[in-house]
């Protein structure tokens, strides 16, 4: 009788552990979907809309350099640049198509597919087509009469399969709660055992929290790592050249009467001598050197490196007799800090520069063309009084 107990106990445990496997490869594997779906499929769709608005970003930039007559090279680096960033956006599409998704997840990414090659096909076929024979006044009129229509459509579609696949993460989120219940259930009818195995699916459900929880944190970090890489000048720490055309770019940034916007800009003489003289090591500590000097001056402004030995400064002032004079003063103070001996390690190195302010009053608005003007000022504008910058005042 003992013996026959014992069998039937061990068939009971045997069948009780297989089940409790059971379950308990079904939640980890329904916790993996949510994982995978969660980092891979957001962090595509998300790259790509990051890499959807650089494109157009670079699109208005080209049209506008033809528009205003400039060198058709750099218009064909633009031109390369949109190329490139449309060939990463059909990857990244590729890779979530890839991805296993429920039928609303594939309903949904089948029109932004649509939507989505509708799109490059305005791009490839009407502007790059329209820039490439030199018609920009004709890109400008499909871009504002037509592509503008169709981002906006494509992105409301991308925006809708983000919604889709979140509910699907949340519904398979659910069902695992709901299947985890039923196997602490099942472990409380069949006692110690059971809540050994219980204590086991815990701890695994835990690590598996914690992973997805290190997951979203590291796409997170990824996102801010992207928006540096891609705003951020990695040398100095300011604002690169794609930040400074983003912010005066795309629109036309309003000066309220009353205010002005004062752009200063800083380049080093003889930049490449200095690093042919000392290396490319001691060339970079001068770069950040000089932003760092420039920062401590203008400490309420935005500072941006907007060329290999160039940095713009951007202060907001009011529109007063005295604001030139006060600008003047920071300015005469930011050319003799840059001016002075960088300690850069256990070398000193004594640069000169060369600077320039333009100075807008509102009511007005700024945009990228002040990057002319100020490289105009920097040859041709009113010289200081001190003779260490010249000027210009619109």
């Amino acid at each position: 009788m003992d013996k026959k107990s014992n069998i039937v106990t061990n068939i009971i445990v045997i069948l009780f552990i297989v089940l409790g496997f059971i379950g308990f490869t079904f939640v980890i594997s329904e916790y993996s979907d949510v994982v995978d779906n969660d980092v891979a499929s957001r962090n595509y769709l998300q790259q790509n809309s990051i890499k959807m608005h650089e494109m157009e970003t670079d699109l208005c930039i080209a049209i506008n350099m033809g528009r205003s007559g400039e060198d058709p090279a750099q218009i064909e680096e633009y031109v390369e640049k949109i190329n490139y960033s449309m060939d990463e956006c059909k990857d990244l599409m590729k890779k979530y198509e890839a991805i296993k998704k429920t039928s609303d997840e594939d309903k949904q990414y089948h029109i932004v597919k649509t939507a989505m090659n509708q799109y490059n096909e305005i791009v490839s076929n009407e502007l790059l087509a329209q820039i490439n024979d030199g018609h920009y006044e004709t890109a400008n009129s499909i871009y504002y009469d037509r592509f503008i229509n169709k981002r906006n459509g494509l992105d409301s579609s991308l925006n809708e399969l983000l919604n889709v696949t979140d509910d699907s993460i949340d519904k398979r989120y659910d069902k695992v709660v709901f299947n985890t219940k039923l196997l602490r259930i099942f472990f409380v009818v069949f006692g110690v055992i059971i809540l050994i195995l219980l204590n086991i699916l815990e701890s695994r459900r835990k690590k598996i929290a914690k992973n997805l929880e290190t997951a979203v944190d590291k796409n997170e970090k990824t996102q801010e790592s992207l928006n540096n890489a891609i705003f951020k000048d990695t040398v100095t720490d300011s604002g690169n050249r794609f930040s400074f055309v983003v912010e005066y770019g795309e629109n036309p940034v309003d000066i309220p009467e009353g205010t002005s916007l004062c752009f200063m800009m800083f380049d080093i003489n003889d930049f490449s001598g200095i690093n042919i003289r000392y290396g490319s090591d001691i060339g970079d500590k001068l770069l950040s050197s000089t932003a760092e000097r420039i920062k401590d001056v203008f400490e309420d402004g935005s500072v941006y490196r907007t060329g290999s030995d160039e940095f713009v400064a951007v202060v907001k002032t009011d529109n007063t007799p005295d604001s030139l004079s006060n600008i003047a003063g920071l300015l005469e103070r930011a050319c003799k800090s840059l001016t002075s001996d960088h300690n850069l390690g256990n070398r000193n190195v004594s640069a000169g520069y060369s600077a320039a302010l333009v100075k807008i009053n509102g009511p007005s608005t700024a945009d990228m063309s002040v990057h002319n003007q100020l490289k105009q000022t920097m040859t041709s504008g009113k010289l200081s009084a001190s003779g260490n910058w010249r000027y210009t005042e619109v």
